[in-house]
């Protein structure tokens, strides 16, 4: 009878203890994935607030783009026209700032597309919870914007050099100039492009 009540004692004290461990593990398990749930959500909305900080520079951007295409196509058109006159010419020789009156706004670009937003989003973690097709565009834009105005320093180079405007260049530096800034003109109307696929998914999350 002893040994009865002994064994159902030890029996009952087992269960209670296995129930708390049961408790225990069901606590922690529970406690591990409540933390990764909360972390998921963090890293979501850093996520998201990444790519809200790369559509606000892409808006930016586009605005830039706006303003300076026309009137990179303008300033190719007015030397068309410029370099057959021959006045101009004569006074583009002895004067090279003669030029920028192919320049209504006065220079050739004041304001380039930043980068900064793509830049820091490239060496965060998080970038790879972001949607594949979208960073394959972003990709896209970045790298032609900056194939687009590497060139700029070189064509404002070309324009200090003291052979731009000398007698035996100044024509030919003159085509170089047009011809240069109508390759940019190229390239800004393809990376136009690519801000046009872009747009599809500024609205969209992550």
């Amino acid at each position: 009878m002893k040994n009865n009540r002994t064994s159902s004692i030890t029996k009952n004290l087992i269960l209670k203890y296995f129930g708390q461990v049961i408790l225990i593990v069901f606590s922690v398990v529970l406690g591990l994935y409540l933390s990764e749930r909360i972390e998921d959500k963090k890293n979501e909305r850093n996520a998201q607030e990444l790519f809200l900080k790369i559509n606000s520079e892409l808006i930016t951007n586009k605005k830039l783009l706006d303003y300076w295409v026309p009137y990179h196509k303008e300033i190719v058109n007015r030397i068309d026209s410029l370099s057959s006159d021959k006045n101009f010419i004569e006074a583009f020789i002895k004067d090279k700032s003669t030029i920028y009156k192919a320049f209504s706004k006065g220079t050739i670009m004041s304001d380039f597309p930043s980068s900064d937003a793509w830049d820091i989003a490239k060496s965060h973690p998080l970038i790879v919870n972001m949607n594949y097709d979208k960073l394959f565009i972003l990709s896209k834009i970045y790298n032609q914007q900056k194939f687009t105005y590497e060139s700029v320093p070189k064509l404002i180079d070309l324009m200090l050099s003291t052979e731009f405007n000398s007698v035996e260049q100044a024509n030919k530096n003159l085509q170089l100039f047009r011809d240069r800034l109508d390759e940019i003109y190229v390239r800004e109307l393809q990376l136009i492009d690519y801000y046009k696929l872009a747009e599809k998914f500024q609205n969209d999350k992550v």
